[in-house]
């Protein structure tokens, strides 16, 4: 009987501390007043939901109040345009609705990066007079202009302030992903820039969770323990509970050992010499590995008979092909079981569970130039590329990394031989468009007409991709030329050549390029064999480093695709995967400095 009374009288306590998780977890919504007014909440609904509760409102009031949350809706469905006409055929709206309004116009001037209308329309707001959804809004709102204006710092707290007055899960779990993806995008050197304020636990708390993942992120099997330290440290965080998406993805990886990798390559034909080449590379960085490899020539073997040969013979992975139409028609395949690290990408590339792209492409050459520059502290530089399809695709890669980076577009010039160098720069950094005028003029009246000549000043650096050759007249027409002031000069390793003598080398005095890292030491050993047996040929030695970390990037493939930020310290550059798991290389530069090259990194 005691024990009988005693578990009726847990069951009565219990059941008011149920009652409340139990109607926490279904929201507030459930009840048509309560929570504060309809607008003071979240929208759960779709935007089809609300416009058909609009046109079937009784009012004005309520027909006005559900338009206004399908255009919160239309937002986050990436429906802007519509939104905005949503909210440009309001009329007489009450003082609720017109607040509600102006969290919704602040929000789609920050998404246009409108970001000095964002913020009066924001200041317009009075604070003390929303609700915590709406300050979740606010202060989210207040963290995408911060974020245009790429302040971390800034941004950084406002999401923080964000996750203290949000209550809904999904919502929370969104906003601590979006806390984490500004941890990630941030530098060492940013990230220990912020300093919060003294008692302020969470943004500690994210700090020191950002340094306990980047100090792991090489050793994956230790992640896990450090992540839990980090949880024990700070157990009433946010993300102790909740950990970022990406985190979690990364604690739930499982490393596979391969035993049977098929290399496809082209060992005969025309560029038998370049897949010889990588094939050395590949099987120098395996040495005494006990991995069976069975290397298939695509030059004389469709690509469909290979993928069936390959799993037949029980591969686990495949590495290659390397010639852009056969990369496609392994695309094309069945490789499912298998994982692929293709040695080249095409137009048709697409981001796929199983495929990872690889090679010494320009785009990852130039995604890497964009951060060198951007880190030197650069904000206006002008590209100058050849009219090609290399300058095509090196411009459009440096100007999509850059848009990331800066949230604006780079000046791009291009040239079609080193002859149009002066124009390229008078077009990119000077005043042609006047002086052309002038001529025109002086031909039709017969006058003499002067114009001042003048340089833009926002100009801060010239990226150049050449040879080493034009380079040297690229070189030489900007030091002759009006516009050699102060010009920071960043070339590709295109430019790097073993015939570059002394006095090419004093010619480039200042000029940075960036390089794999295998040929920024000639004195180191490994090197030295190589280009012995290669000849000294600087591009069969990128294809030697390059086939050396595909044996690397194979073996490190399931950390790569599930661990964000993992990265490989490999002969071509520090490699990480980017979008669609496309190889990145972050590639040592260089100087010429006093007649010599001197490494900067």
């Amino acid at each position: 009987m005691a024990i009988l009374l005693q578990s009726c009288n847990i069951k009565s306590l219990l059941m008011p501390f149920l009652m409340v998780l139990f109607l926490a977890a279904c929201g507030t919504d459930i009840f048509s007043g309560s929570g504060g007014s309809l607008l003071q909440r979240d929208a759960n609904a779709s935007s089809e939901f609300y416009l058909n509760r609009a046109e079937q409102a009784t009012n004005n009031t309520e027909k006005t109040n559900y338009q206004l949350l399908a255009a919160r809706v239309l937002l986050t469905e990436n429906k802007m345009s519509q939104a905005e006409s949503l909210l440009a055929s309001l009329q007489k709206l009450d003082k609720e609705q017109t607040l509600d309004k102006n969290l919704l116009m602040a929000q789609i001037y920050a998404n246009k990066r409108a970001n000095s209308d964002a913020n009066t329309t924001l200041q317009a707001v009075p604070f003390n007079q929303l609700s915590n959804s709406q300050k979740a809004r606010y202060y989210i709102t207040q963290a995408k202009i911060a974020d245009n204006q790429n302040n971390l710092t800034d941004a950084l707290r406002s999401l923080v302030l964000a996750d203290q007055v949000i209550s809904d899960t999904e919502r929370k779990q969104q906003n601590i992903n979006n806390i984490w993806k500004l941890l990630r995008a941030g530098n060492a050197t940013t990230l220990r820039n912020i300093a919060p304020e003294s008692g302020d636990i969470a943004l500690n708390g994210w700090l020191s969770l950002i340094n306990a993942y980047n100090s792991n992120i090489a050793q994956p099997e230790n992640l896990r323990n450090a992540i839990q330290s980090w949880r024990s440290a700070y157990p009433n965080h946010s993300a102790a509970y909740l950990l970022p998406t990406e985190i979690q993805d990364a604690l739930n990886y499982q490393q596979v050992n391969l035993s049977n990798i098929a290399l496809l390559l082209p060992t005969s034909g025309n560029a038998q010499l370049i897949g010889n080449t990588i094939k050395k590379g590949f099987d120098d960085a395996r040495g005494q590995s006990a991995v069976t490899i069975t290397t298939y020539d695509t030059m004389t073997t469709p690509m469909a008979d290979i993928i069936a040969q390959a799993k037949a013979n029980g591969a686990q992975a495949i590495v290659g092909p390397l010639i852009k139409n056969q990369v496609d028609n392994l695309l094309a395949g069945d490789t499912s079981g298998l994982q692929v690290l293709a040695l080249n990408s095409t137009a048709n590339a697409q981001p796929i569970a199983n495929v990872c792209y690889y090679g010494l492409s320009p785009e990852a050459e130039a995604r890497s130039a964009a951060d060198r520059i951007w880190n030197d502290g650069i904000r206006n530089p002008l590209v100058i590329v050849p009219q090609n399809d290399l300058g095509q695709r090196t411009a459009s890669a440096f100007n999509l990394r850059w848009q990331q980076l800066a949230a604006t577009d780079a000046s791009t010039q291009f040239y079609h031989s080193p002859n149009d160098i002066l124009a390229a720069l008078q077009s990119g950094l000077g005043n042609s468009q006047s002086e052309q005028r002038s001529e025109t003029i002086a031909a039709i009246t017969g006058a003499n007409v002067q114009t001042n000549s003048y340089t833009r000043e926002d100009i801060q650096a010239l990226y150049i991709v050449a040879d080493s050759n034009d380079l040297l007249d690229i070189k030489n027409t900007v030091n002759n030329s009006a516009y050699g002031r102060n010009l920071k000069l960043y070339a590709t390793s295109r430019s790097n050549s073993p015939n570059n003598g002394p006095d090419y080398r004093l010619t480039m005095e200042g000029l940075k390029f960036s390089e794999i890292p295998f040929l920024s030491d000639t004195q180191n050993s490994q090197y030295n064999q190589v280009a012995n047996a290669l000849g000294g040929d600087y591009s069969l030695i990128r294809l030697y480093a390059m086939g050396s970390d595909a044996w690397l990037l194979i073996n490190k493939f399931n950390e790569l695709r599930q661990i964000p930020g993992y990265t490989i310290n490999g002969l071509t550059g520090k490699l990480s995967a980017g979008n669609g798991c496309n190889i990145d290389r972050d590639m040592t530069w260089l100087e010429y400095q006093g007649g010599v090259i001197r490494v900067l990194n």
